[in-house]
This record gives structure tokens, C-alpha cells and sequence, in this order.
């Protein structure tokens, strides 16, 4: 016959003079809480432990990792613990509810069952005890901790897939944006409030015409607008709130396909290379959008449409500076900045930019090879007389369109400032509602309840405090912006839309509304000054597919650069020691002599030749201070 070692067999004095450990543990804080069942099954595994002969001041439960997945072992400082004193010699007997309970870790648990093989520690559960040290107890338990292992996996792959089988319809539930409420069916609808529409609405236009980000942020706070928020968590968890702008809510807004009416699941993946140095869990990082999983349009009625959200990404990424992209239109006198290549290697050119204070012009430069390794850079060259041809190229070709063009600008201008002065209204009359509202609250408690009351009268005259301060600027912003455009102006703007040059050199036109022009009519700009020696190449391929190519002396510098005429100096020269900066510029242009480069003198000029050749010269501030001392 066969004989089977009973529980108490396997259970030695040595055993018994070391500690029972019961460990405690449900995976989330939720089970923790409602499936309370379990946890007081794990707790009365001390009886157990009373029943195998351990007295109860020799039974330690350890309980820490309440909420804890047994996935890892990494975050359970209560297994560790465990471990440390298995480990030590200290545990005679581990008893847990069964091995999901410490492990679902193949490597974790079988780690646990070799260090209690080498220390002699039994393991138990409620049916049975084991000895790490037998054969069939080793199997057995090995065989447990593969199950419990697969159990788990089972459960993932199971909610996993049933969870992308929704998403691939569309129904799987996501936190709805600002700007959005889910009707009685479950379906993304068009928040009711047409405020928050009209606001959302304003900002992709802000974004169509201003293509900067930042410069929405900045339109935005200029005209005191703010922004809808829906809350999430706490107790105005899904109240709409109107928040100042910020840059990265902006960001966010015009980066969501959900305004696009496009469902969107598995925007991003875990990076299983990279990890957080502080929790241990993989880094997520963002798919292209061509790789999205799951990209269902037309789900819901959009603020926008899908080109122009696709448009706007790649707009979005042509401002990030990088090396193949146009960049924003920005401020500087290189005008056309994003726009220029080198005609020599092929690689992006970028921009030399100087103080103003320096008075020197930025120029162009191709740095690739510089920054591969080489000594020297490709080619660098002067912006100005590059920007003068292609600039007169440029108004030379819109020419036939200006009338057109001048039509279209008044038109734009008009809705811009329509729409302006209809978000203005839009939020005075959203004011004065909370201030009504205020007032209601304020009218249905009891007057003799102070404590309340007080409290009610407070809030509705901040409320009056915010309608006032809203009504004032919104005056202000009338004032400044004037909403409409009355028949003179609207004339005045046609005779000036005309002549397109006088648009372009006007002083309140910027650099940046000069760039831009140029970039809806310019693919790019390729500049070769190293293949003919002294001149420069210039090949401007338009929109329409046609290529300009022009050439253009370069202008001399270092020792082959213009030098001051003798005469000049000499003058400055005599004049120095009788005559202020001023007069002498004065002098020296009213008796006809010319910088070297051909140009009136002006201040500058006359230090910096008088710096050059040594000669002392006074200013006028300088010579009012030595008079005011004598």
C-alpha cells in the first residue's frame, strides 16, 4: 500500500520554533473595500496557523500590500518584507489564500518557493501544507503559480481584445472634451451651450488665419476672451468653467482629432525601451497619426473638418523649427526666412541675425556641413539684396491680382471684426446671467440666516464686480478694435489695396505679415553663391510651378570691400576738433561727398571713421555736459 505523509508530519519542531507568516493582499483598492469576503477569509488564516500549532504571539500578518497587483514585486514592499525574513531563516510557515494571492509572477514566485526549499520553510494554504523540499509538493506548487500566472494573462488578453473590439466601433467609452455632451444614447452631440461652440469655433478661425499657436494666445488675451473647461474630479466634476487662455490648452485644442468629428483610440503605446525612473513603468510614446489603430470620421459632428485638422497638424509641426519646414512667419528683417535652401550642398539655410544696435543686416547661412564636422561652413550671404529682388519679383507677379486681392482683404477684415464684437456679446451676455443668477440665490434665503446670507451677498457683488470690469473693456475694445467698418474706410482700404507696394512698405505692415504674403505665393528660395565667383544665383520656385532664376553681384567685404575715400577723411579730420557729430554730417553731405558704399552719411558713419583712423571726435551730449561744468 501507499502511504501519504499527513500535515502534521511535515510540520517539525524546528518549524514551529520559528514565525508563521499569513500574508494579505487584494489587488485593488475597490476589491479591498466591497469584496470583503475575501480579505476576512485571508485574516482567518491566523487560525489556521493556531490550528498547526504555532501559539498566536508567533504569527505575523502582513497586510501592507492592500491595493497592490501581484504582477510585480517591485511596488509590494509587504512581499519583500516577506522575503527578507524567509530569507533570513526567520519563517517556519508562509500561509496565503492561494498563489495569486503572493504571486502572479512566474519569476517572483518560484524565486520565493527556492529560498523556502533552502531554508526549510513550508508553505500552506487552506487545504494543504507543502514541503518546497519534496518532489510532488514542489511540483504541485510550481504548477499553482503557472496557473495563477495564466489566469491572469487569460483575463487580460480577454479584456484587452473585447475592449479594441469596441473601440473599433466606436462605442467604447472615452472622457468627452470640452465642448461635447453625450445624449440619452450614448452619442457625442454638440455642447448646447452656443457660447462654448462659438467660442471653440473662434479659435480654429484665430488658428486659420494666424497660423501660430502662440499667436492665438496671444489674440486671445489681447481681447480678454476666455476659454470653456469642463472639470473632471471633485465636487464640480463635470461643471463647465470659463478659464483664462493658456498656451498648452490651446495646444491640446487644435492637436484633438475629437473637433474634427474623428473617434480616435491608440493614439499612443507603451515604449517598452524606455522606463520612468520613478515608477518603474514603461514611457508612453506618440504614434504618427498614419499609424493610429483606430481612426473613425464623420463619428460626430466636428467644429472643423478632417483636411483642415490634418492641415493644421502640419502646420503645427512646420513651426517647431525643424530642418525640412518653412517654420512660422516671424518677426525680422530676413524676410524670407524658412523659405531659402542652398543651391550648392541642397540643405536647409538658416538665418544670422544681428542687434539692432550692431547695424548690420542679417544674412543667410548654410551651416549643415559645419555642424557635420567640417572647418567651414557652405555659404553664408547678405539678406538685403536678395530680399529687394525677389520682394520686386514678388509685387511684379501679384500685380494683375490686386484689385481682387484688395476685395478679399476687406471682406476677411470685416468677419474678423464681426466675429470679434459677437464673442464680446456672447460673454457679457454669459456675465450677466451669473449675476441674475447671484442675484436669485441671494433673494430665496431667509435675510435672518446671516451666516448665509452674508455669504450670497458676497458672491453676487463679486459677480457685479466681474459684469463692470467685463463692460469697461468690452467699451475699451470697441474703441480700439471698432467693430464695424463704415463706407470711408472701407473706400479708403479699396485705394490702398490697389497699389499693393504701398500696402508692403507701409510702416505698420511687419516683417511678419510680409513673410507671410511672400509664403502664399513662394515654394522656396535657392541661393548658390559659391558656383560663379563674385554673384549669386537666385531661384525662386512659385506655387504655380513656375521657376524664376535671376543672378546678382555679391557684395564685397574684408579686403575687397569699399574703402572711405582720403578726401572724406581728412575732412572729418579737420572738422573733428571745431564741429559735433551732427555738423559734421551735415558738412559733409551738404558739400556732396558720399560713404563708400555710395549713401549719405549719417552718424554712424562719421564714428566709425573716426574710431578707424583714430581721430577724436565729440558728440553733442558730450559737448552740452563740458559746457554746463565751465
Amino acid at each position: 500500500m501507499y502511504s501519504y505523509r499527513s500535515e502534521s508530519s511535515k510540520i517539525a519542531v524546528a518549524h514551529q520554533q520559528r514565525c508563521a507568516y499569513v500574508y494579505v493582499r487584494q489587488s485593488t483598492v475597490f476589491q479591498t473595500v466591497h469584496h470583503r469576503e475575501s480579505t476576512e477569509r485571508q485574516y482567518n488564516l491566523r487560525q489556521r496557523a493556531e490550528a498547526l500549532g504555532w501559539p498566536a504571539e508567533a504569527i505575523t500578518v502582513i497586510d501592507e500590500d492592500q491595493g497592490q497587483s501581484a504582477v510585480s514585486a517591485h511596488h509590494r514592499h509587504g512581499f519583500q518584507r516577506l522575503v527578507a525574513a524567509v530569507a533570513a531563516g526567520k519563517v517556519g510557515l508562509v500561509l496565503m489564500l492561494e498563489a495569486s494571492r503572493l504571486s502572479r509572477c512566474g519569476s517572483d514566485w518560484h524565486r520565493l518557493i527556492e529560498l523556502c526549499s533552502l531554508t526549510q520553510t513550508l508553505i500552506a494554504d487552506e487545504q494543504s501544507v507543502y514541503d518546497p523540499r519534496q518532489p510532488n509538493d514542489r511540483l504541485l506548487l510550481g504548477v499553482k503559480g503557472t496557473l495563477s500566472e495564466a489566469e491572469l494573462m487569460t483575463l487580460r488578453t480577454r479584456l484587452f481584445e473585447g475592449r479594441w473590439n469596441k473601440a473599433r466601433k466606436g462605442q467604447l467609452g472615452r472622457s468627452v472634451p470640452t465642448g461635447y455632451v453625450c445624449d440619452g444614447e450614448g452619442h457625442w452631440v454638440k455642447d448646447p451651450d452656443r457660447q462654448v461652440q462659438d467660442r471653440l469655433s473662434y479659435l480654429f478661425g484665430l488658428f486659420r488665419r494666424l497660423a501660430v499657436a502662440r499667436q492665438v494666445l496671444v489674440s486671445l488675451k489681447a481681447e480678454q476672451l476666455t476659454l470653456p473647461v469642463r472639470l473632471w474630479g471633485g465636487p464640480r466634476h463635470g461643471q463647465l468653467q470659463w478659464q483664462a487662455p493658456t498656451y498648452s490648452r490651446v495646444i491640446r485644442l487644435l492637436h484633438n482629432p475629437a473637433y474634427a468629428g474623428a473617434y480616435v483610440y491608440g493614439e499612443w503605446e507603451y515604449d517598452g525601451a524606455r522606463y520612468s525612473p520613478k515608477t518603474g513603468k514603461a514611457k508612453v510614446r506618440v504614434r504618427p497619426l498614419e499609424e493610429w489603430p483606430v481612426c473613425i470620421q464623420e463619428h460626430h459632428e466636428g467644429y472643423i473638418t478632417w483636411e483642415e485638422y490634418l492641415a493644421n497638424q502640419q502646420q503645427l509641426k512646420q513651426n517647431n523649427y525643424l530642418s525640412t519646414t518653412q517654420g512660422a512667419a516671424r518677426e525680422g528683417a530676413a524676410l524670407l526666412q524658412g523659405l531659402v535652401w542652398c543651391g550648392y550642398c541642397g540643405a536647409k539655410m538658416g538665418v544670422n541675425s544681428y542687434s539692432v544696435r550692431d547695424h548690420r543686416r542679417p544674412s543667410y547661412i548654410c551651416s549643415h556641413a559645419y555642424s557635420e564636422g567640417d572647418a567651414h561652413t557652405c555659404q553664408s550671404m547678405t539678406s538685403k539684396p536678395i530680399d529687394d529682388l525677389v520682394v520686386s519679383l514678388f509685387l511684379e507677379a501679384l500685380a494683375p491680382a490686386q484689385i481682387k486681392i484688395a476685395l478679399q482683404a476687406i471682406e476677411q477684415l470685416q468677419q474678423e471684426r464681426q466675429a470679434l464684437q459677437h464673442q464680446w456679446e456672447q460673454q457679457l451676455e454669459q456675465a450677466r446671467y451669473e449675476v441674475q443668477f447671484a442675484q436669485r440665490q441671494y433673494d430665496a434665503v431667509d435675510p435672518d440666516n446671516r451666516l448665509v446670507a452674508s455669504e450670497l451677498e458676497r458672491r453676487w457683488n463679486d459677480k457685479l464686480k466681474a459684469l463692470q470690469k467685463l463692460e469697461k473693456a468690452y467699451a475699451e475694445a470697441q474703441q480700439q478694435s471698432r467693430f464695424t467698418i463704415n463706407n470711408q474706410e472701407k473706400q479708403a482700404m479699396e485705394n490702398l489695396a490697389r497699389d499693393l507696394p504701398a500696402v508692403w512698405y507701409a510702416e505698420t505692415t511687419t516683417d511678419a505679415e510680409r513673410k507671410q504674403l511672400l509664403r502664399y505665393a513662394i515654394t522656396e528660395v535657392q541661393l548658390d553663391g559659391v558656383t560663379t565667383p563674385g554673384k549669386i544665383t537666385i531661384r525662386i520656385t512659385w506655387y504655380s510651378g513656375a521657376v524664376t532664376e535671376r543672378q546678382i553681384d555679391r557684395i564685397k567685404v574684408g579686403v575687397w570691400a569699399p574703402r572711405t575715400d582720403d578726401k572724406v577723411i581728412e575732412r572729418i579730420r579737420n572738422l573733428a576738433s571745431t564741429h559735433t557729430v551732427d555738423e559734421i554730417v551735415e558738412c559733409l553731405n551738404q558739400e556732396g561727398l558720399r560713404s563708400a558704399h555710395g549713401r549719405t552719411f549719417r552718424n554712424y558713419h562719421v564714428l566709425y571713421i573716426a574710431r578707424r583712423n583714430q581721430i577724436t571726435v565729440t558728440n553733442c551730449a558730450k559737448r552740452l555736459s563740458l559746457a554746463i561744468a565751465h
